[in-house]
């Protein structure tokens, strides 16, 4: 195998030096003609929005579905909208054909045309969106961003409103049925209190009978007392009776007696006597007193359990309904609010450029003097090699001749 010494590629290309010149000039020429007269220069329009997280996530994992307050307020939320999101309005077909439609570009643009001139940025470490058109015309191109950022600001608000507006309809339509429901357990509680022997009055009721039978308890302790005494004094009467007559022994309070003699004696009998019927009557109401308070208080019962569902079925309805109103009235401002313009704000709006982004010249012609050169040494390269080849073929031909 043969070796290629250094010095014959630089010989070479010495050689060369004028095909490579050539080559390097055409190309360079050939950038210049299409970067200054053929290709036309295109201008960049940029428009700078600062967005808000509208919506957002925060605080839906404590919201419990079952409560009718966390129910309406996870229905009502907006959606989370972050940056992505933005973008991926910002190039839809609605907001696209709006666009087209008001500056009356039906004839220059298609939707999907439009869309691929549009370039969206979203810059590091901010809530900012850039977008950017590049285009031959600088004062177009600064409309279209311009108006494509007011239609995407439009486009949000709409579809805020829409969604309020659904949620707003359910809302109104649910709080009538949820007013007739209050009203419906209003009345039947207010036909549960008009009824006779009611839970109130059972209660009162109840109250006095307990006051009637402490004060028959506290009666039949006095006329037991009284009873001892008596018996007691029955038996002093007797023990110091005499033939001079009868001893009458009146009881006093606590346990001292009036002692006197008289032939009355009976006396103490007949009050003893009149003492225990009027206890075996008083033990008979206290009897009778309990067995009709044991009959208040399964009614009463029964009255307190029916009220008591019937006031939660009130409170359940009452809450129900503050719910809904509350959120109604809170839809009603959310259903006129412009949630695009609250969200999006215009940082800067497109103005039309003056200096052209493209053709990038120098660079066009630094390119080609690049290329030139790698083909003009390619070409120098090849001719040599090839020149080479042939004179020894000749060479190889004429030795095999000579033999």
């Amino acid at each position: 195998m043969e070796e290629i010494e250094l010095r014959e590629l630089i010989e070479i290309l010495i050689d060369g030096r004028k095909t490579i010149a050539i080559i390097t000039v055409i190309s360079i020429l050939i950038a210049a003609i299409f970067s200054f007269v053929i290709i036309k220069p295109t201008y960049e329009a940029k428009m700078l929005l600062m967005t808000s997280n509208m919506g957002g996530s925060n605080g839906n994992e404590n919201l419990d579905p079952n409560n009718v307050e966390d129910m309406l307020e996870l229905m009502s939320k907006m959606p989370d909208y972050n940056l992505e999101t933005y973008r991926q309005q910002i190039k839809s077909p609605e907001v696209i054909a709006k666009t087209i439609e008001d500056l009356n570009l039906q004839d220059r643009f298609s939707l999907e045309g439009l869309a691929k001139k549009i370039d969206l940025e979203t810059i590091k470490d901010t809530q900012m969106i850039s977008i950017k058109m590049v285009d031959e015309d600088p004062e177009l191109a600064a409309k279209i961003v311009n108006q494509l950022g007011k239609n995407f600001i439009s486009f949000v608000t709409d579809l805020a409103q829409e969604r309020a507006a659904k949620t707003f309809s359910y809302v109104e339509k649910q709080m009538e049925i949820e007013k007739d429901k209050y009203e419906e357990a209003l009345l039947e509680l207010k036909e549960l209190l008009s009824e006779p022997r009611g839970a109130q009055e059972l209660e009162l009721e109840l109250k006095s009978s307990y006051e009637q039978i402490t004060q028959y308890k506290s009666n039949l302790n006095d006329l037991e007392i009284k009873r001892d005494a008596l018996e007691k004094a029955i038996q002093e009467s007797k023990a110091y009776s005499s033939n001079r007559g009868s001893m009458i022994v009146k009881p006093n309070l606590g346990e001292s007696f009036n002692i006197s003699f008289d032939d009355t004696n009976k006396v103490l009998a007949v009050d003893l006597a009149d003492t225990l019927a009027r206890i075996e009557s008083t033990k008979e109401q206290i009897a009778n007193l309990q067995d009709h308070i044991e009959e208040i208080q399964v009614e009463y019962q029964d009255k307190k359990y029916q009220e008591d569902v019937v006031r939660q079925k009130v409170d359940i309805a009452k809450k129900t309904y503050e719910a809904f109103v509350k959120k109604y009235e809170e839809l009603r401002v959310a259903e006129t609010a412009k949630i695009g313009e609250l969200s999006i704000s215009i940082v800067s709006s497109a103005y039309p450029p003056t200096v052209p982004v493209g053709p990038r010249k120098a660079l066009n012609l630094a390119i080609a003097t690049v290329l030139g050169l790698m083909i003009g040494v390619f070409v120098t390269f090849f001719k040599a090699y090839w020149e080479s080849s042939g004179e020894d073929r000749q060479l190889k031909d004429g030795v095999e001749i000579g033999n």
